[in-house]
């Protein structure tokens, strides 16, 4: 039976149509155009859509019939499908208008289901948002965004209700007018402010620049909503002598511009201590000490009570000084010299004192006091005092292993920063290199001792001598111990080498020497021996040794140096005799265990017999070195004042060093804000391990003064002593 085509053509198809003759074989279609399957003749034929395109519908006309003869008018038309978009709606009540992707616009007046009229076409992306908020109401679109395939009933709109805004905020009142009446009073080390009240301020700052007219920059100190502020000056004075200070007043709206600059008198700013009980030939300030951050003042008063002795501690609490403890020997008596060495742990809660001339003949440590007295005559002792608080106890007394009369123990005391180390000065001393006594040829040899701390409990670690310990070396005179201990220096200022590789030579009477020993796992050991590069005979190389904290710079007094120079050296210049006794101070640095000179450094006014280099200070970083001229003859006062002048014998004063990139130079020339002959100013020295804060003994000072910034005018105490803090 023949067979006849059955088709038509199909239009507006943009996928994949399936056509089928009802339930006979499937015809895919791809593209518009004619479409014909086969069927016999006389059969029906019923053609129908199988197999819609994605996203569109087609329709079949004159799709069914019986065949006759070829079939041609079948149509199938296939449009694209669309879909509206909404969803639901909460908590309204106003009129929000929504937006569906940035141009349909559907106004909603109630909650429950909305949706936008004009639908969206299959495949296209949809965006609602809101365009129009309801009054006092914030409606937010969730799920409002995506392509679509199907009707999208999804989107949730919900609206919350608002408080009204705040009124807007007033504006900022104008800055105030610019403060006057600045005005500078003085405490201890510290500058006290004050200004005149400014209408419309809330606040003021106070601006120092450090160096005045100089480079660097005004930087804030203190702000404060008072007309005045009290500040505590964080470094060594000096280096504020050309500061400037200014106010500024200020409010919500900015600050005023800065009041007139004023310039500060440090001179008057300069810390004046003197004990609670002030008597004539107390020598308060025969020995100072300071701890790391400088807020703890230890003061030696050996002279009072016919030189029985006392220590005065002192302390900062923010700007202010006062006087925390006087302590005096529980077994205290008249030349005991109770006070003649002092050290300070770093944080100031460890207190050594030395007291020379006691004269117990107890041997070892002792927690409690041992009974009194007095079997070996001027022996000397160590005191150790610990603060709990405020309140200072004794933890223990401290005698020689091998304590024999007129051994002078104590006349130097050295710890290391925590408290645990101390070492002992004991230059009279005469014991052989074991440490036996009764060998005439070591008289006055001297001896070094060192003491550890377990818990409260001390208990004696080391006897030290010199390697060519000599009769009259006084070997022990100067003591310092680096921050954790290990490291030892001891002055010998006697001692007779004329040569460093000879130590057994004795043809150079005083040139004197310095010996640093080293520590490990609790054993000590020499580890060098310094000699000034070209000793002279009275140089007392070694009367005065002290160590950075971490041992590797080491500054050595020599002050019978009788050479006229001025200034710093790497290499010293040859030697002379044109300034006698005029001093000198050697600087060494360590490295891998080996020593050498870096510097030689003179006073910037070197004279006959000023004694340079007799004591020295230096800060814990090793790079500023506080060295006093005690017999300086310049009746100059304060900060850099005139050198030359020689109307004030003894008067003293102190020089500070700085060192930078491996140079050393003098920094600034102090005097007493009250410098008068005789006074002996930097009879002894100290310096905060931080390098801020320096104190002065001036033991033979004459003010009958008490306390802290008593009149310095006063002259009826002869030698009773002064401290000063720069």
């Amino acid at each position: 039976m023949a067979q006849h085509a059955v088709g038509g053509t199909v239009t507006g198809l943009v996928g994949t149509l399936v056509l089928a003759n009802g339930t006979e074989a499937e015809l895919t279609i791809t593209a518009n155009g004619s479409y014909a399957t086969n069927v016999l003749q006389g059969q029906a034929y019923n053609i129908v859509v199988r197999t819609q395109p994605a996203g569109q519908t087609c329709v079949v006309e004159n799709g069914s019939g019986v065949v006759a003869g070829p079939v041609t008018n079948i149509l199938v038309t296939c449009t694209t499908n669309t879909y509206t978009v909404g969803g639901s709606i909460t908590g309204l009540l106003g009129v929000v208008t929504l937006r569906l992707n940035g141009a349909a616009d559907l106004l909603v007046a109630t909650n429950g289901v909305f949706g936008f009229a004009s639908p969206l076409t299959h495949g296209s992306s949809y965006a609602v948002t809101v365009h129009v908020q309801p009054a006092n109401q914030v409606c937010t679109v969730e799920a409002g965004t995506g392509v679509v395939v199907a009707p999208v009933t999804q989107v949730r709109v919900r609206c919350s209700t608002v408080s009204s805004p705040p009124p807007p905020a007033p504006p900022p009142p104008p800055a105030p007018p610019t403060p006057g009446g600045l005005g500078i009073a003085y405490g201890t080390k510290a500058l006290v402010f004050s200004w005149t009240s400014t209408p419309g301020a809330t606040r003021y700052t106070v601006y120092e620049d450090p160096d005045g007219a100089g480079p660097l920059v005004p930087a804030q100190i203190g702000s404060t909503a008072a007309t005045g502020l009290t500040y505590a000056v964080p470094v060594l004075l000096h280096l504020r002598v050309n500061a400037t200070y200014t106010v500024q007043a200020c409010n919500a709206g900015g600050c005023s511009a800065p009041s007139a600059s004023m310039a500060a008198d440090m001179v008057r700013a300069i810390g004046y201590f003197k004990g609670s009980t002030t008597t004539a030939e107390g020598r308060f300030g025969n020995r100072v000490a300071l701890s790391s951050n400088g807020s703890t003042l230890a003061v030696g008063a050996y002279g009072e009570g016919g030189n029985t002795g006392a220590v005065y501690v002192f302390t900062k609490s923010g700007a202010t000084w006062s006087q925390q403890a006087r302590i005096a020997a529980p077994n205290g008596e008249a030349n005991d010299y109770f006070g003649n060495a002092v050290a300070l742990s770093a944080d100031g809660n460890t207190l050594a004192i030395g007291a020379d001339g006691e004269s117990g003949d107890q041997k070892g440590t002792f927690a409690t006091m041992p009974a009194t007295n007095n079997l070996a005559s001027n022996s000397g002792a160590v005191y150790v005092y610990s603060r709990t608080g405020a309140v200072w106890s004794q933890q223990a007394f401290i005698k020689a292993n091998n304590a024999d009369a007129d051994d002078l123990f104590g006349s130097f005391v050295a710890l290391s920063n925590d408290g645990n180390t101390l070492a002992v000065g004991a230059y009279n001393e005469d014991g052989d290199l074991t440490g036996t006594h009764g060998n005439g040829a070591y008289a006055a040899s001297g001896a070094a001792y060192v003491f550890a701390r377990t818990g409260t409990s001390w208990a004696q670690q080391s006897y030290l001598k010199a390697s060519n310990a000599g009769a009259g070396d006084f070997f022990g005179i100067y003591l310092s111990l680096s921050g954790a201990g290990d490291t030892l220096a001891v002055g010998a200022f006697f001692e007779r080498s004329a040569l460093a590789s000879d130590p057994a030579d004795d043809t150079l009477t005083n040139a004197g020497a310095a010996y640093v020993f080293q520590r490990n796992a609790g054993a000590w050991s020499q580890q060098a021996y310094l000699k000034a590069p070209s000793p002279q005979a009275q140089d007392r190389f070694g009367v005065s040794v002290i160590l950075s904290g971490d041992g590797n710079t080491l500054a050595v007094g020599m002050d019978g140096d009788s050479s006229n120079y001025t200034g710093s050296f790497v290499v010293p210049p040859p030697s002379n005799t044109l300034a006698l006794n005029s001093g000198a101070v050697f600087v060494f640095i360590r490295a891998g265990g080996v020593w050498q000179s870096q510097a030689y450094l003179k006073a910037s006014n070197t004279r006959t017999p000023h004694r340079f280099g007799n004591n020295l200070a230096m800060s814990s970083d090793g790079n500023t070195l506080v060295v006093p001229s005690y017999r300086d003859d310049s009746n100059a006062r304060g900060f850099n004042g005139d050198q030359a002048n020689t109307a004030a014998a003894d008067a003293g004063a102190v020089l500070v060093f700085r060192r930078s990139a491996g140079t050393w130079a003098q920094q600034a020339y102090l005097k007493a804000p009250n410098s008068g002959a005789g006074d002996r100013f930097g009879g002894r020295v100290a310096i905060s391990g931080d390098g801020t804060t320096l104190a002065v003994g001036a033991s033979t000072e004459d003010s009958g003064s008490t306390g802290v910034g008593g009149n310095q005018s006063d002259e009826s105490s002869t030698n009773a002593g002064a401290v000063y803090l720069y």
